[in-house]
């Protein structure tokens, strides 16, 4: 089994840095949902595909880790050193970018943004609402309102890993009907 598992990995680990703990549990769920193993300690990671911290618990320059996505609210951009791939915001903030990180964006509010929510109102169970990103439109429901701005930071930057749209979607999906199963 190991060597099928080195076989497999083709590229190093993947550090995500994402400073809502609930977007961080959603998109722990999506990737490992699509197979793929999440640490959420750097000891973990030479067994990980991801590892997923919050910004102010990143590994210092750990051998064969990609800094791939960084969500934060900004009140640490300027300390921050890792040379992160993307730097996810709310597309209404203009907080300042990691340098050299691509800035990528969600919203509730805007289309303009790399993924936003649309469509928004209440149904039986709780919220549904039309995520986008790219032109491409899915549906997604979820327990309640609160639970949009989570679900979007975790659907960019799960879309940023490069988990196809339609999986992301289904994956927060069965969110819902996870907690009313164990409820």
């Amino acid at each position: 089994m190991k060597q099928w598992q080195s076989e497999q990995k083709r590229y190093p680990a993947r550090l995500l840095a994402i400073e809502n703990p609930e977007a961080a549990r959603l998109l722990q769920y999506l990737l490992e949902s699509c197979g793929y193993r999440v640490a959420c300690d750097p000891a973990e990671l030479p067994e990980a595909d991801f590892l997923l911290v919050p910004p102010g618990c990143m590994p210092n320059r750990a051998e064969g880790l990609e800094y791939m996505l960084l969500e934060n609210s900004g009140r640490m951009t300027e300390s921050i050193s890792c040379p992160f791939r993307y730097h996810a915001v709310e597309y209404e903030t203009a907080l300042p970018v990691v340098p050299g990180a691509q800035r990528v964006s969600y919203s509730v509010h805007s289309p303009e943004a790399d993924v936003f929510a649309r469509n928004i109102r209440p149904n039986g169970y709780g919220i549904v609402f039309e995520l986008e990103s790219g032109g491409i439109v899915g549906r997604v429901a979820l327990d309640e309102e609160q639970g949009i701005r989570p679900a979007l930071v975790a659907a960019l930057a799960a879309i940023r890993c490069g988990i196809p749209f339609a999986r992301v979607t289904d994956a927060l999906n069965e969110i819902p009907q996870l907690s009313r199963n164990l409820g």
